[in-house]
């Protein structure tokens, strides 16, 4: 019975855990700021575990507080997660020193228009070829 007992609780403890994994990952994006802002571009990265924020301006991890709200021990500052009607998040607000921007969340764009075009022409001229290897031809 303990075996069982004890087998049930790994189990709900890994649920909760990866429950809480794939509610961290929905923040992971690009996010872009208008022109003229002290931040042009924002990533945030889901890596074991955690959240980091990466920019021009530096890298910091960043820590969840409540809802969408995380703060960034870093640089003492915050970020809020902007969410449209439909609970999708498209933007965020971060506010460091008193300075408060906002940024809307990039989307990848998985359209086949913008895949790279594979090269199948060789550039290297066959005349440069050993001519042992041309009469194989």
């Amino acid at each position: 019975m303990k075996k069982i007992t004890l087998l049930l609780t790994v189990f709900i403890i890994a649920c909760f855990s990866l429950k809480a994994e794939e509610s961290l990952q929905q923040y992971a994006a690009r996010y872009k700021f208008p022109q003229g802002s002290m931040i042009t571009e924002l990533n945030i990265v889901f890596d074991k575990g955690a959240l980091s924020v990466t920019s021009t301006l530096g890298n910091s991890v960043i820590e969840k507080k409540t809802g969408d709200q995380f703060n960034i021990p870093t640089y003492k500052g915050k970020a809020v997660f902007v969410r449209n009607e439909a609970k999708k998040i498209t933007g965020i607000k971060v506010e460091i020193n008193g300075v408060t921007v906002e940024g809307t969340r990039e989307e990848k764009d998985t359209s086949v228009s913008n895949l790279p075009v594979p090269i199948y022409q060789s550039t290297f001229p066959i005349k440069n070829l050993p001519a042992m290897l041309i009469e194989d031809f």
